[in-house]
């Protein structure tokens, strides 16, 4: 486990705040965990839990919920150097023929959004990304009314409650109906107690909100389900557009539901190859052979009627589309492993892939009258790429280099012939 002494040995003088790879956990310096507060009369909040060492002093890990205890490291960030990460990572998505993205705004317990930069980014006219975020499903209906009605343009738009039912797999804290393969003991929790989300839930559907669930584990994509479905028997039937995140697992019974409910699968197929090798892959041990065929099932899902989306979930991975797009079509890790790819059941065609990573994603976000597909009447958002994806070994299709990035009408990239988006 990460302590802090490591990080002070090497940054001693200032606070240092890391995130983990899942971005369910965070690392901090003495000098963090000191300007935050928090020491060893701390409690953890719920649904957290600050890492301790034999003597009970925090060891610098704070896991879920506890993040939000650090969420000042944020907030002294100066106005510039907020300025100036937002326009590099407009230039980047250019770069990469992003047009619009997804803002999850809201991690366990802690946002990290920028809302006052991105409106002052749109009134200068320099949002060169349509921008549709979210913010937290927490029982607080006020302020995502306020949002809703401030932000509904066609570049900085509100666009829903988001809140997480489980962890991740790899921590064990993804919420499985069975337990883990490799820990008996345990088949992990949900991140806030069932009673209290399902109320949030339904009030927020009540209200005509469009609500996005992160659930890893099978346990949790069930539930979301079930509050989904309970919901509508509550407030009614209507065009809801909700969703549930990730779905790295799947039991069988629940893949019809999908359809049925009209709930939209959001998945990101370069989360199965987050390990560099297919030999340590962690859900290979963590799920064992009942669940192995049931990871990140794209295609059952599809064939089976759900409304499909696809996304990178940057920054947990890289921003790359054509890295999902990739991946969702081989289904190998980095090193090409395993032949045939995991699951190969699963694999989808190119087709298929590029479908989902733009128009079924235009759909989950009420816009597939705008955007997803071009077509006469549609906003002009274009990008032009350096080779056909439908003639090249799919191998290719991840150094595939974007020429030309048009968002509503305007040229915001156009390479020059430098090489590789940096």
């Amino acid at each position: 486990m990460p302590h802090r002494s490591t990080l002070d040995q090497l940054i001693p003088d200032r606070p240092v705040f890391l995130f983990n790879a899942e971005c369910h956990g965070a690392w901090l310096n003495s000098k963090a965990l000191e300007f935050a507060g928090i020491d060893r009369n701390t409690p953890d909040p719920p649904f957290g839990e600050i890492a301790r060492d034999e003597n009970g002093g925090p060891t610098g890990f704070l896991s879920e919920t506890a993040m939000g205890l650090a969420h000042m490291a944020f907030s002294t960030i100066p106005r510039e150097r907020q300025t100036e990460l937002i326009q590099k990572f407009l230039d980047r998505a250019s770069r990469l023929g992003i047009t619009t993205v997804s803002d999850m705004l809201p991690l366990p317990n802690l946002e990290l959004g920028d809302l006052d930069s991105y409106h002052e980014f749109e009134k200068k006219d320099k949002l060169t990304t349509r921008i549709q975020f979210l913010t937290a499903l927490n029982g607080d209906l006020e302020r995502p009314k306020m949002l809703r009605e401030k932000f509904k343009s066609d570049k900085l738009m509100f666009s829903g409650l988001k809140q997480f039912l489980d962890g991740v797999p790899t921590t064990y804290t993804a919420y499985l109906v069975d337990p883990y393969s490799d820990r008996p003991d345990t088949q992990g929790d949900t991140l806030i107690p069932i009673d209290r989300v399902k109320e949030w839930a339904l009030d927020a559907d009540n209200e005509g909100f469009r609500i996005r669930f992160h659930a890893c584990g099978d346990g949790a994509v069930r539930l979301g389900l079930d509050i989904f479905e309970e919901a509508q028997k509550a407030n009614g039937v209507r065009d809801s557009r909700h969703t549930i995140e990730h779905i790295e697992v799947i039991h069988p019974e629940d893949i019809d539901r999908f359809s049925e409910l009209g709930i939209i699968a959001s998945m990101q197929p370069e989360h199965m190859a987050a390990a560099e090798k297919f030999k340590d892959n962690d859900y290979l041990v963590r799920l064992g052979k009942k669940l192995e065929h049931l990871t990140w099932p794209i295609r059952t899902l599809q064939a089976r009627g759900a409304r499909m989306a696809f996304g990178t979930d940057f920054p947990v991975v890289g921003l790359e589309p054509m890295t999902e797009i990739y991946r969702a079509v081989t289904r190998v890790h980095n090193d090409g492993n395993p032949a045939g790819g995991w699951n190969p059941n699963e694999k989808i065609t190119l087709a298929e892939a590029l479908r989902n990573y733009t128009l079924g994603s235009a759909y989950g976000g009420f816009c597939e009258n705008e955007l997803g597909t071009l077509e006469k009447g549609k906003l002009a958002d274009v990008i032009v790429l350096d080779r056909n994806l439908f003639d090249v070994p799919v191998e290719e299709i991840r150094e595939t280099k974007v020429k030309l990035t048009v968002m509503d009408g305007k040229v915001v990239f156009e390479d020059e012939g430098k090489g590789k988006p940096n």
